[in-house]
């Protein structure tokens, strides 16, 4: 979802045309706008000036942090605290996703790879189950090292979940199936790169290219703002 917002510089000199043309470039702007406003899902407006965008991210530079969070993987708590001092990918789905979630696990583990053989530490790669009713420790654990070992999976209830999917602007929805653990959640599917003070920095919107993230992962990692 690229959302970079245009702005008139100037307004016409004359002639008709000219402020039609300014008009429709206005509205453009609103409306895309008001896109983004509703796809931060009504958080507090960010500080810095609207988002831009690369070929393969749309760079966000929140300026406010994560809100506190308390997910986990079995009997094991993760909260923002493990997440802190390093730079973070966080994808959402669940383990019964038959397409798009091994799809982004898969070029989640494809930058990883990338950007290991170009000599740079790749970030912590983290899926975020949203289907805390079927994902267990033993499922997750298996879903997940089926890409990677180096991911790391953790899951969390409505309400676990609550804060963190309202800050990022991540929507998912149960969706009923023939009975009653036969269901699919529509999800999501976008990869959010988040920085070692827990601000989002950037969008990567399906569907993720591994190169062109990677090509693009030393621009958005490079120094702080």
């Amino acid at each position: 979802m690229k959302t970079g917002v245009p702005t008139p510089t100037a307004a016409p000199k004359s002639g008709k045309g000219s402020v039609a043309q300014w008009l429709v470039a206005l509205g453009v702007a609103m409306t895309l706008s008001g896109a983004y406003l509703g796809w931060r899902h009504l958080t507090p407006p960010l500080a810095a000036a609207p988002p831009g965008g690369l070929p393969a991210a749309t760079v966000i530079n929140d300026r406010l942090p994560l809100p506190d969070f308390a997910l986990h993987h079995g009997a094991t708590a993760f909260t923002g605290a493990d997440m802190r001092g390093q730079w973070s990918a966080l994808v959402f789905g669940y383990t019964s996703c038959t397409d798009v979630c091994p799809t982004s696990l898969a070029k989640l583990r494809d930058l990883a790879d990338r950007l290991r053989t170009e000599g740079q530490t790749p970030p912590r790669m983290i899926f975020v189950s949203v289907d805390a009713a079927r994902d267990t420790a033993a499922r997750l654990d298996a879903f997940a090292r089926a890409f990677d070992a180096d991911i790391v999976p953790v899951t969390g209830d409505v309400a676990e979940l609550a804060a963190l999917v309202k800050h990022l602007g991540v929507h998912y929805q149960r969706v009923a199936g023939l009975t009653a653990d036969n269901y699919r959640i529509d999800h999501t599917d976008a990869i959010f790169l988040v920085d070692p003070e827990l601000r989002l920095k950037a969008v990567f919107s399906w569907p993720q290219d591994p190169a062109a993230m990677a090509a693009e992962y030393p621009q958005l990692t490079a120094a702080a703002r």
